[in-house]
């Protein structure tokens, strides 16, 4: 017995000097002592990293379900909205989200209003929402394989989505609130003959899609819309469709690529407010204004300063704020027959602008 004592003492005796010599190993080495030190540090980043996330996770579930008034009383939502748009123009989305919040606090729904700068942002929003549960979504149509794949995985878990603004084939979404698409081409290449001599001339065409993919219900449609009117004149020239991205600068390059093409285009024709803004811009760097005639998109202060100044000579309001409207009235059940709500496009040109001028 006194042997596997002693023993025993020896063993504890040593692993007692092992263990001081590690610390003093470890805290002795000044390089292996700063190693130590920063993973500690790095160690309570996460932890005090994951406890940020879980405290503010949890004031957003509260969230989904009360704000505060102004009386400092708890309100409790109906239900709960996420909103989702696309790189959408400053002066639509601002319209469009002031009408989406006005008439969801009348009806007291909460929103997550995003207005997305990729399409993997608006993917990872909607996996979220479905996540949440929400009650339900409004989206733009995009046909992106992925983002298709988030919309019908939302629908397959029993969440409403609402197409607005843009429409997309192949989804059984619940609505769609939008303009029609076909009857706008029709209006958009009216406006374009009349800015030309004895009806004849050259038109160049510039369509703003997220998708180049043939499922552009909305592209395609304005494309159908616009051509159905342009046949009729032979003495008109369609010499070009180009589709433009999201991008700030894609217009710009593209009215630059046209211009070196066909330097004696008559009309340029655009289906957004940036690439609107970005053609008027290239005009007016090369001093052709007039000689080029430009028909915009949207109403925003600078393509109103346009029209006045008649470097563009129409553009058209897609009504934000109806469409935003509409759109809540349908997810609230407030409309019970059709999932296709039209809402009018009005042409804006230097007769009746002081309408929409501030």
């Amino acid at each position: 017995m006194e042997l596997i004592s002693i023993c025993c003492k020896q063993g504890a005796g040593q692993m007692n000097n092992n263990q001081s010599r590690l610390f003093g190993y470890i805290f002795g080495n000044k390089l292996t002592s700063l190693l130590f030190r920063a993973l500690t540090i790095i160690l309570f980043i996460i932890l005090a990293a994951a406890f940020t996330i879980s405290i503010t996770y949890s004031m957003i579930l509260e969230e989904n379900f009360y704000r505060r008034t102004g009386n400092g009383a708890k309100k409790e939502y109906s239900k709960n909205f996420l909103v989702v748009m696309y790189q959408t123009s400053d002066d639509f989305l601002k319209k469009f989200r002031e009408g989406i919040y006005k008439k969801a606090e009348e009806k007291h729904i909460r929103i997550d209003f995003v207005n997305a700068e990729s399409i993997n942002e608006a993917i990872n929003k909607i996996n979220t929402a479905v996540a949440a549960k929400v009650d339900g979504i409004i989206a733009q149509g995009i046909y992106d394989s992925d983002y298709i794949q988030a919309i019908k995985k939302a629908i397959e878990n029993g969440i409403t989505v609402e197409f607005v603004y843009t429409d997309a084939w192949g989804i059984d979404r619940a609505y769609f609130v939008g303009y029609n698409a076909y009857d706008y081409g029709k209006m958009a290449s009216r406006s374009a003959i009349k800015q030309l001599n004895d009806m004849r001339g050259d038109i160049a065409l510039m369509v703003q899609s997220a998708t180049y993919n043939e499922k552009d219900v909305t592209g395609g449609l304005f494309i159908e819309g616009f051509k159905s009117i342009v046949d009729k004149y032979p003495m008109v020239n369609l010499v070009e469709i180009l589709r433009t991205s999201y991008d700030m600068f894609s217009a710009e390059d593209i009215t630059y690529d046209i211009l070196s093409r066909y330097p004696d285009i008559d009309v340029i024709v655009c289906t957004s407010e940036r690439d609107s803004f970005g053609v008027a811009q290239v005009v007016i760097d090369l001093n052709r204004v007039g000689d080029i005639k430009i028909i915009g998109a949207g109403v925003s202060e600078e393509i109103i300063k346009y029209i006045e100044l008649e470097v563009i000579a129409s553009s058209f309001d897609m009504k934000p704020e109806l469409m935003s409207q509409l759109c809540i009235e349908n997810l609230a059940g407030d409309r019970v027959s059709g999932d296709y709500f039209e809402t009018p496009i009005e042409a804006v040109t230097r007769s009746n602008v002081h309408r929409y001028k501030k």
